[in-house]
């Protein structure tokens, strides 16, 4: 069975609401067509992370099913004919928009990695990794507007990357269980942190130190990034300053003292993004 065989219920139609995310996709502020553009690319990147890390399958298995996306971005390279449907949707907007297949296989990357590398020795080492897993996202959208120059691509990166440090900060115990940790093994020996601690929900004095350390570390991330969506006109503009609102507020209630990350770490709900959009607007005024 094709790994992409009920995409267009599972992703595209239903633009991917089973799945939680720290940004937005695709959402309303956006044209029809833009919209339509950033779901199609988004479910690509929700399909392989789903084969990386769903299900009970065997690493053979799962790479088997990345290999399958793998040869599919070729086809579409070399305009060669693709009789899977959501690969035939992919190929007609890579025509469209010429958005670099390079991108797509760097989600690759990321997904061999989820399915063979189960935690990093060192920090720089995680972002390299996000580099791959995160950043490829946003420079895709920006490619569609044609505005990934090199310095949108710099400040779209550092954003990119936040929201995948944040995004593990908020998954601690999920990703644990998924037999993964994304806390570098050396930070976890210099915070005496123990993976017993996750385990069984502790969140002890040395995590709300480390948690303190890693928000501060993530903010100075973010600040790299900050100002792009006022640079870029229009609709997706004003989507990049909401997301870079969400990024802001998801790291303040990161820092609370309150803040659990074994058992209420903090998300973004529906009246926060209404809050955002209204914020945005009235920014942009």
């Amino acid at each position: 069975m094709k790994p992409t065989q009920s995409i267009m219920s599972r992703y595209k139609i239903a633009q991917s609401k089973n799945h939680y995310e720290n940004f937005t996709v695709g959402s309303l502020v956006l044209g029809k067509e833009m919209r339509e553009a950033i779901i199609t690319l988004y479910a690509f990147a929700r399909l392989g992370d789903d084969i990386a890390d769903e299900g009970n399958k065997s690493k053979k298995e799962r790479s088997k099913e990345i290999l399958y996306l793998k040869n599919h971005l070729k086809k579409i390279e070399l305009n060669q004919k693709i009789n899977d449907s959501y690969f035939n949707l992919l190929h007609k907007l890579h025509l469209k928009y010429k958005f670099k297949i390079s991108n797509l296989n760097r989600f690759i990357n990321a997904f061999n990695e989820d399915i063979n590398h189960k935690q990093y020795a060192r920090f720089n080492n995680l972002l390299r990794y996000c580099d791959d897993a995160a950043n490829p996202a946003g420079e895709l959208i920006l490619s569609l507007v044609e505005l990934d120059n090199k310095e949108n691509v710099r400040q779209s990166d550092a954003i990119c990357t936040a929201l995948a440090l944040i995004n593990f900060a908020q998954g601690v115990v999920e990703d644990f269980e998924k037999g993964r940790i994304y806390i570098p093994k050396n930070e976890m020996k210099r915070f005496n942190l123990k993976v017993e601690d996750i385990k069984k929900r502790n969140f002890t004095s040395q995590w709300v130190k480390y948690k303190k350390y890693w928000v501060e570390r993530n903010y100075e991330i973010l600040k790299k990034g900050l100002g792009l969506g006022k640079k870029i006109k229009g609709r997706l503009g004003f989507e990049i300053q909401m997301i870079e609102c969400a990024a802001l507020l998801l790291l303040k209630r990161l820092g609370r003292n309150s803040c659990n990350l074994f058992i209420t770490p903090p998300k973004i709900n529906t009246s926060d993004w209404i809050f955002i959009f209204f914020k945005v607007a009235l920014r942009s005024i």
